[in-house]
């Protein structure tokens, strides 16, 4: 979570997880962060007994526990149970609930495929990237019947981002350049470039660049790009890990280049596990 959640209610003795991003809250105001954080990624299904049984008796919250059992049963839309939590408390302002009832009567409108990609970027940003891909994928099968070819690439880009961190260096190629081919976005082109350069030596790369009317002085920036990252490499996700590991391997750094990409793929299989769950 991104802000400090000063806590004034009581605090769960275990902790609640919502299992499609593994993410844990422990008191009320950290589920109110969550849900006006993450709403797209919240389904109906997701508010079961389970949650409004933790809402009784971990939070001691029983009043709202039993307004969200009845509403359950009255109403097809999470977002109704959502608010219904969110004005439980005063973690946030009556206009910062209109702000967010107001963005999802947006979201409603949206088509398909747009609500879609947000909810595939919700899980990218938790570095659920199975999950995006799958949906990605279903997004990319219907790109015949999209117009808009920025939104397309946009999400061929992500696709993109999503095969590189699970080190699919094939696709992520692809996808990249699909995206730039779409979108214009020199993103795109930059993270081709960059997943290329992981399987190539400097005369390689130099050549490759060239292609895309590209010259020395872009070689030199994305080597740059590449190798200043100074974040601890456990911190990283694994696409910059990657970005680092190509940086040592270009500067004949073994030792650093080997031992990035065991971390790498130790967190390669520990990911893979856990979204298998």
């Amino acid at each position: 979570m991104s802000k400090v959640i000063l806590c004034t209610k009581k605090e769960a003795t275990h902790p609640f997880i919502f299992l499609n991003t593994k993410v844990e809250i422990s008191t009320y105001e950290e589920l109110c962060f969550y849900i006006y954080n993450n709403t797209v990624l919240i389904s109906k299904s997701a508010l079961s007994d389970k949650l409004f049984d933790w809402i009784r008796d971990e939070l001691g919250m029983s009043e709202l526990a039993a307004k969200l059992t009845a509403l359950s049963n009255k109403t097809s839309y999470a977002q109704d149970l959502l608010v219904e939590i969110l004005n439980a408390g005063d973690y946030y302002e009556p206009e910062e609930i209109v702000t967010y009832v107001e963005a999802w009567q947006k979201y409603r409108k949206l088509s398909p495929s747009q609500r879609k990609k947000l909810k595939a970027d919700g899980y990218l940003g938790y570095r659920r990237y199975i999950k995006a891909a799958s949906i990605y994928d279903e997004i990319i099968d219907d790109h015949p019947d999209i117009t808009d070819n920025v939104f397309v690439g946009n999400v061929y880009h992500n696709r993109a981002v999503a095969a590189a961190n699970n080190l699919d260096t094939y696709d992520a190629k692809r996808f990249f350049l699909k995206a730039y081919e779409l979108n214009g976005n020199e993103d795109s082109l930059r993270g081709y470039l960059i997943v290329f350069a992981a399987g190539n030596d400097s005369a390689t790369i130099r050549q490759e660049i060239r292609k895309y009317d590209l010259d020395d002085e872009d070689f030199e920036n994305l080597m740059i790009e590449i190798g200043e990252s100074n974040d601890d490499v456990r911190e990283m996700t694994i696409y910059s890990m990657l970005q680092r590991a190509v940086y040592n391997r270009m500067n004949k750094d073994m030792i650093d280049y080997d031992k990035r990409m065991d971390i790498i793929l130790g967190q390669l299989k520990d990911e893979f596990r856990e979204q298998a769950i």
